[in-house]
């Protein structure tokens, strides 16, 4: 571990010895659920202020409350949501929350939080597409809810999924699967507990202090596999409603990575060469594909690693008639490149293993990815994956 990680979770920590000396017991910072996964993001919420070139202030008016920016306020490390009774866009309370501004894929999500004493609030760590302005803007499809806490039961932890069809409107919703409301057998007020979601191919596991308490399906034949951005937030929900207690904290934000995914229109997707367009088909996930029928154009996924290491790799396959007979994909991994020649009209659209491979940290070469080149047809531009081993 290196002197930032001892540092940062230490850091951590600080609120915990606290609670410690005054007798109250509480768990150490969780660890991601294995240890292939490697940190990817973090935000320690040191600076004075909330770091607006990193988040977005949530400011819609909602249940019984509008949300402010100014109740967003950072008080020794960590993130303190205040709570106030005040007249603000006919609401007669105010709350508060941000949104990130960088958008994730799979991974595992994580944030340690201690919940307000305030009753009637709804204080939520969770992941959607979205800035912060309103929570039914078009673009969003999966809502991961690790903990939506109504603070009139501070023993109970409900978990999920909402999933949306992506339009503008509150009746978009489409549902989704809910985890049983889990009862950790400890009263969330008391002390910080670290809350996490590790968002993979085809489910979500939700864990509070390092332990699984529910695993939902999210198929990716089903539903789009669209990014999604996290929130943190509190919002007056149900009378009574009290202010007056302690805020809602939450201190660190983690995203882990463990595996590696590259979609079309995406961070580490970028194209070369004549032709690109939109495609009518979808691939992985009900993605909307790109294609081009020029001959030597290129579709290129380069994740950008965050650790090295060795990965098996895929293609996606889309099966067409017009498609590309003699598709040229290329590893580009720490050795070199190794090209698989496959026919792209034939079988099921799916994913094709290109071998295992070591990559390296960053985006610069040896450590590209995966390049799809045009050859005889059209090339449909999909996703392609790495999966650490």
């Amino acid at each position: 571990m290196n002197r930032l990680d001892m540092r940062t979770r230490r850091r951590a920590l600080w609120p915990s010895v606290a609670l410690i000396a005054a007798g109250i017991s509480v768990p150490v910072y969780a660890d991601p659920p294995s240890t292939q996964y490697g940190l990817a993001w973090e935000e320690t919420f040191s600076g004075s202020s909330v770091d607006t070139s990193r988040w977005n202030f949530r400011t819609d008016v909602k249940a019984l409350s509008a949300q402010l920016a100014a109740n967003a306020v950072i008080d020794t490390g960590q993130l303190s949501l205040l709570m106030k009774q005040q007249a603000v866009s006919g609401k007669q309370y105010t709350g508060a929350g941000i949104v990130s501004k960088q958008q994730f894929g799979y991974g595992y999500f994580e944030v340690r939080a201690r919940n307000t004493t305030n009753t009637g609030w709804h204080n939520s760590f969770w992941m959607m597409a979205g800035d912060g302005s309103d929570t039914f803007a078009a673009g969003r499809y999966l809502e991961i809810d690790q903990a939506e806490i109504d603070t009139a039961d501070q023993t109970h932890i409900p978990s999920g999924l909402q999933i949306w069809n992506g339009q503008a409107g509150s009746g978009a919703n489409i549902g989704g699967p809910r985890c049983a409301t889990y009862a950790p057998g400890v009263n969330l007020t008391a002390a910080y507990h670290t809350y996490g979601a590790d968002w993979r191919e085809g489910a979500i596991d939700f864990y509070l202090d390092g332990v699984k308490y529910c695993t939902v399906a999210y198929s990716t034949t089903t539903y789009r596999q669209d990014p999604v951005n996290i929130w943190l937030t509190a919002i007056a929900y149900q009378n009574p409603v009290s202010v007056g207690g302690t805020p809602q904290y939450y201190d660190t934000v983690r995203f882990y990575k463990k595996d590696q995914y590259v979609m079309n229109g995406r961070y580490g997707y970028s194209e070369s060469g004549a032709g690109w367009a939109d495609s009518t088909l979808t691939g992985f996930g009900l993605i909307p594909q790109r294609y081009s029928c020029t001959a030597g154009a290129k579709a290129i996924f380069a994740p950008g690693f965050n650790q090295s290491g060795t990965y098996h790799v895929y293609i996606w396959k889309t099966v067409n008639a017009n498609a590309d007979t003699q598709g040229e994909v290329t590893v580009n991994d720490t050795v070199g490149t190794s090209t698989t020649t496959i026919n792209f009209t034939t079988g099921t659209s799916g994913w094709v293993d290109l071998g295992t491979h070591s990559f390296n940290v960053g985006t610069t070469n040896p450590a590209i990815g995966v390049t799809n080149t045009v050859h005889n047809g059209c090339q449909r531009a999909g996703a392609a994956k790495f999966v650490r081993v």
